[in-house]
């Protein structure tokens, strides 16, 4: 299959190039696909002067979170690309950190946030507005029927849904305690960054009362797992296992983790008000959890009382190809879902959905208001992007174009020693690297932000995670193609053989370099 796939990427590069196929990687110099698209002429801001005022008036917080040196001006986008101040064209593989579904600048979605624009902006949810009904209805429509997932509520993030679904779990059951996995991350609002498990976002002075989280269940760097223990995916770990093709003995073992957390933290058996997973780890760079463990993990959640939440805020809304929702691709109905990102194309929007129970005590228990929950711009934005995403075939596309990917990065696993893992399923993936596979030590973040540097100079972007920063985070735009696959994978193969010959300069980014 390898070579296979490295013998078509070659040609179609030479294709390209107009000549014969290069001998060697580092002698492969890949050409983006055609684009019929000239962005808007900039007459901004200089990039000097933008870094000027970021560096002087945007909150250090912020500002400094930059992942390049030399660090673009974007200024115009289109489908899956963007462009900087001087028409320079990028492949974003990063998709504003996998929250552009339909694409950059996408026509249908522009339309319907402009002509909402056009007649009423905001009322709030204190009078009636037609597009939070069409809205809410069109996205009751996209839950499956055996669900129960039937009330919506509507906000503007990620964090502010994850907060409200632990607002839930906690009116509905009477209970304080919430569960969620090691290395998840759920956000950074003052309530929920406690449920953040990730070291960069943790606080030393952040409230972690009745806060706690179990053992993740990773086959790749796990205390169980192996080759056959992802679901779906035509990325398997390369370490090996007992388990049969079609189980996962790890993901009992760590259902067992679960459940012995649950009987220190709830003695009696009751106690628990939710527990809450990813349909993919995020931030930890698509972990995939070892198959079978959510069902296993949702029944004993219900032993001790609590309820389930799927994060959805980036597994949903047909990313991962096969199915809409991350939590269909578990086999499993979760209580509560969260979703963000991709749910606006790019627009601040996000929701909790929940059953007519947990709904009907959550208003019991207390006043809830969102000022911009269900705004009517959001809404329009929401709305168009549902219908854009099934218009655009986009879930089907999430499927063969990950699956190209994905066959290319098992081919730059196997011919690489730093690239120790490649996973994801759709267009949720991430390669991971290591010092060598024969350690599988995680590979410095300099040296990584060095490939990652030189990745983007040949005009690529790439998100970064994963617990030791060591990790691409591929979660492009669903319109993505195959001939943009192609061109990943020779970029990378390109880059890589640069850095396994010396040829990047890693010390340039050592914070600490020797003396």
């Amino acid at each position: 299959m390898s070579g296979k796939l490295i013998h078509r990427l070659l040609n179609n590069g030479a294709k390209r190039l107009g000549t014969a196929a290069p001998a060697a990687s580092t002698d492969i110099n890949p050409v983006m696909p055609p684009l019929d698209y000239t962005p808007p002429k900039y007459e901004g801001l200089s990039k000097d002067e933008c870094k000027k005022i970021r560096a002087a008036h945007v909150a250090p917080a912020v500002h400094r979170q930059t992942f390049h040196k030399e660090q673009p001006l974007f200024v115009a986008g289109k489908g899956q690309y963007l462009f900087d101040e001087n028409g320079v064209r990028y492949l974003d593989l990063m998709g504003g950190i996998c929250t552009v579904s339909a694409g950059h600048a996408h026509d249908a979605v522009n339309a319907a946030i402009t002509d909402q624009m056009s007649r009423v902006s905001h009322t709030s949810n204190i009078f009636l507005h037609n597009k939070i009904h069409e809205y809410s209805k069109a996205m009751i429509d996209k839950m499956p029927k055996d669900s129960n997932l039937s009330v919506v509520y509507f906000c503007n993030s990620g964090s502010e849904a994850n907060d409200l679904a632990m607002l839930m779990a906690r009116a509905y059951t009477g209970y304080l305690n919430i569960v969620g996995l090691r290395r998840a991350y759920h956000g950074a609002s003052a309530t929920n960054i406690a449920l953040t498990a990730m070291p960069l976002y943790r606080h030393a002075s952040m409230p972690i009362t009745n806060v706690s989280q179990t053992m993740s269940p990773d086959p790749y760097r796990g205390l169980w797992g192996g080759s056959h223990c992802r679901d779906g995916s035509p990325c398997q770990t390369l370490r090996s296992c007992d388990c049969a093709p079609d189980v996962c003995d790890g993901a009992e073992m760590y259902a067992q983790q679960y459940r012995d957390h649950l009987l220190t933290l709830c003695p009696g058996g009751k106690g628990l008000a939710g527990f809450i997973g990813e349909g993919m780890g995020g931030m930890t760079a698509a972990m995939m959890q070892s198959k079978g463990f959510y069902k296993k993990a949702y029944e004993i959640t219900k032993s001790f009382g609590g309820v389930n939440i799927m994060d959805e805020v980036q597994t949903g809304f047909g990313r991962l190809g096969t199915h809409y929702w991350g939590f269909e691709y578990h086999g499993v109905r979760p209580d509560i879902i969260t979703a963000a990102k991709s749910i606006g194309n790019g627009f601040p929007l996000a929701m909790a959905v929940t059953t007519p129970e947990i709904a009907e005590a959550f208003a019991n228990s207390s006043l809830h208001f969102n000022t911009f929950g269900g705004n009517a711009v959001a809404s329009a934005a929401g709305l168009a992007t549902l219908k854009a995403i099934d218009d655009d075939g986009l879930m089907e596309n999430s499927r063969i174009v990950g699956n190209r990917f994905l066959e290319g990065f098992n081919y730059l696993r196997e011919k690489y020693d730093h690239v120790g893992d490649c996973r994801g399923k759709g267009l949720m993936m991430a390669m991971e690297f290591v010092e060598s596979k024969s350690t599988n030590n995680p590979m410095p973040t300099y040296k990584m932000n060095a490939i990652l540097e030189r990745t983007k100079d040949l005009g690529i972007l790439l998100g970064k995670g994963g617990l030791y920063a060591n990790c691409f985070r591929i979660q492009p735009p669903m319109c993505v193609s195959l001939e943009d696959a192609d061109f990943t994978i020779l970029v990378m193969d390109k880059v890589f053989a640069e850095y396994q010959e010396g040829k990047i300069d890693v010390e340039a980014f050592n914070p600490n370099p020797a003396k």
